[in-house]
């Protein structure tokens, strides 16, 4: 059964980035930590190539992120948190099955994205690979250019837009509203993206910005700034779902009523007043 969800109004958009800076500030290292182990476990296939590695990262992936959301979504709840808490996923018992099989289909989804990218830039590969110390690097720049096409560019973007719209929402929906269904909440997921293109295009802008901007110091910055846009984008899945249960009800008690209180006023004002 797929949940209901809201649409905003584009300044929402702003509104959600400030509830992520709201949440975020009240303990800034302890998700700057979060954020730095998510990166570290991405980047640990690079260090160690090895197949078996790059699947067990991959498939890790959703159950940090999700367990980035619960530790801000316990802060809402006035909880205090520590780096370990982005672990509790891996023993959500009832819930981390339906993660993992988000995460396999997110993993098929890369490899035939790669297989889509290996086809289409398929002339570049050859310039590169067919490149040799004697040839004028100019030459060389002038092949790459005249083997690019801007519409199989314009593809490969469209496409992993899509995918990435397909799961932002989807991994959330599996894990707080419990949807055993993956195809229909990477539907629902797409869905929310179509009806909330307004304030989902000026959140993603003013992140965007905030990347572009940290350029000049060598990417530093983000050590602050995508936990705000992590949080924030988590807001913006509470006020969106607002009118249901972010918990089990079996498993609601007295602390989680303060949490789903706090869900509903989200849904009421588009954000979380921390």
């Amino acid at each position: 059964m797929s949940a209901d969800f809201r649409t905003f109004k584009a300044s929402f958009g702003m509104s959600w980035f400030k509830a992520g800076w709201a949440v975020f500030k009240t303990q800034p290292l302890t998700f700057m930590m979060m954020y730095i182990f998510i990166v570290i476990v991405g980047l640990f296939p690079f260090v160690l190539p090895n197949p078996i590695v790059q699947m067990l990262c991959a498939l890790a992936g959703p159950f940090l992120t999700v367990g980035f959301y619960s530790a801000a979504l316990n802060i809402q709840a006035g909880k205090s948190i520590m780096l370990a808490d982005i672990l509790k996923p891996f023993s959500a018992k009832g819930r981390r099955l339906n993660i993992f099989r988000l995460g396999l289909y997110q993993l098929g989804v890369a490899l035939l994205l790669g297989v889509v990218m290996s086809l289409l830039f398929e002339p570049v590969t050859s310039a590169l690979q067919n490149h040799t110390q004697e040839q004028d690097i100019q030459v060389v720049m002038a092949e790459i250019a005249a083997a690019i096409s801007l519409a199989d560019i314009a593809i490969f973007i469209v496409l992993q837009s899509l995918a990435m719209m397909a799961f932002a929402y989807a991994l959330p929906l599996v894990y707080f509203k419990e949807q055993a269904n993956i195809f229909g909440a990477m539907k629902q997921s797409l869905k929310v993206f179509y009806y909330n293109m307004a304030p989902l295009s000026v959140f993603g802008g003013i992140a965007a910005l905030l990347m572009i901007a940290s350029t000049p110091l060598s990417l530093v910055p983000l050590i602050f700034i995508m936990p705000i846009i992590y949080i924030g984008f988590f807001v913006s899945f509470q006020a969106i779902f607002a009118n249901q249960n972010p918990q089990n009800e079996k498993e609601t008690g007295p602390e989680d009523k303060n949490v789903q209180s706090a869900q509903e006023e989200t849904g009421q004002t588009g954000r979380f007043d921390a």
